[in-house]
Order: structure tokens, then sequence, then C-alpha cells
């Protein structure tokens, strides 16, 4: 019986999900759905990175929205609430529906080229690996699995199964429909075969950057001017020298 009641709230769950998926049209970029149980009621959370056209004007579209969730689900009192997501390429979720969406406005054809371009700006936003894999009628008319990927990935075990961010969405082309699934390992993600040194406190040894430092002159004491005393001009009589006439020399007559 106990069994049977997860399963049924899980199974409204997501129909929960898939109903507010469906009232947006892509542009509206939504992620990750989240769905917690308070005193209050039901917490809605969307994560989306575009929160304006989830909310409306005036909030009108948010409040049209719990009004439906309140009377096609039966929720007491649901309380939708937006988070936005400042990066979409660090969302999965967000990289599957525009890969898929991209699938299907461009076609077939240009698969490869929107799978490695997804991949590296994944890896630009500074994920620590991405797994992203394309499996349908593609290009052919043939089912093939194609696998775009970079960095490290855990494959199995706790990480694998609950850490990681996996999302995944469907697009439909001519030939068939087509799966695209997205896993991103974030780099804030605990890994237990990471070790870190610790080295202890007494063997550490501190770095100093010498930095040319330019020597101020210190400042030169001013000296508060002292004004002297005008000095007094001292006359000093000059000697006047006589002048002494001398006698004509006189002149020898020759005899």
């Amino acid at each position: 019986m106990i069994e049977r009641e997860f399963i049924n709230e899980k199974m409204k769950q997501l129909k929960i999900k898939e109903a507010i998926g469906r009232e947006f049209t892509k542009s509206a970029e939504i992620g990750e759905i989240t769905m917690e149980k308070t005193p209050l009621g039901e917490r809605i959370i969307i994560s989306t990175t575009r929160p304006g056209i989830i909310i409306g004007r005036g909030g009108s579209t948010i409040k049209e929205l719990t009004n439906k969730l309140k009377n096609k689900f039966r929720l007491e009192n649901p309380q939708i609430e937006t988070l936005e997501i400042p990066n979409p390429h660090k969302s999965a979720e967000v990289v599957a529906k525009k890969i898929a969406g991209e699938l299907e406005r461009f076609g077939p054809s240009r698969f490869k080229g929107i799978g490695y371009r997804e991949m590296g700006k994944i890896m630009t936003a500074g994920a620590f690996g991405v797994e992203i894999v394309i499996d349908g009628p593609i290009p052919g008319a043939r089912s093939r699995k194609w696998r775009f990927y970079n960095g490290y990935m855990k494959k199995c075990g706790f990480i694998s199964d609950n850490l990681l961010d996996k999302a995944q969405a469907d697009a439909v082309l001519k030939k068939g429909t087509v799966g695209v699934s997205v896993t991103i390992m974030h780099p804030d993600t605990p890994l237990p075969d990471k070790i870190i040194i610790v080295e202890p406190e007494s063997e550490k040894t501190e770095t100093i950057e010498l930095e040319e430092v330019v020597e101020e002159k210190p400042k030169e004491e001013t000296k508060p001017e002292v004004k002297k005393a005008p000095a007094k001009k001292v006359e000093v009589k000059k000697e006047t020298k006589l002048a002494v006439k001398k006698a004509p020399a006189k002149k020898e007559t020759k005899k």
C-alpha cells in the first residue's frame, strides 16, 4: 500500500511537470522543475533563463498557471516560484531541449555541427565533463547512436546515479523520433578519488613577493624664518693719497 502511494505521488508530479512544459514555448528555456511539500501547500520551483516570460506582466501569467494547476490536479495551495539560470549551458535540461529544437528546425543534416558546438559551449562554461548522445534514424533511415563527449565523466556508482546533471528530450523528424540525452558533470561534484594534500603548519613556507619599493625622501623640516636686523653700514674713510708732482727732468745739452 505504501509503495502505491509513492508511485501515485511520483506520477502526479510528472504530470504536473509535463503540464507546465506545455504551457510555455521553447523560447522560455525551462530547465529543471522541482516540487516540495510544505505546511502551507505545494511549492513548485521552475528554473528558467527567462523568468519574465513565466511571470508575465504584473504576474498575470503565473497567476493563471496557479489556478490551472489548482483546478486540474486538485492542489490545496500551490506556490509557484522562478529560479533564474545565469548560464543556459550549465543546465542539461535546457541544452537537451535546445538540441532537439534545432534538429526539428534544421533537419538531421547538421546534427554533428550542433552536437560539437553545444559540447564546446558547455566546456567553456566551466563543466568538468560532458556527454551528448543522439540516438535515432539520423542521418539516414537506419537508427544509429552518435556520442559527443569531452572532459572527465563518472559512468557508474552513486555519483553517476545521483550527482550528475542528466536530461532527455525528443525531436520529431520526418524519418522518425530522435532521442537526445545530455549529461553534465559540474566542477563542484564531490569525488571520492580526489586527494587534497594538506601540509602541517610547522612546515608551511611563506613566499614573499619582492616588489620594487620606491623610497620617498623625508620631507625637510621647514624652520621658521627669523628676520635679522639690518646690519649697520660702517663708513670706511678712504685715505686720499696726495698727488706728488715730479720735477721735470733736465735736458742735457750736447757740447
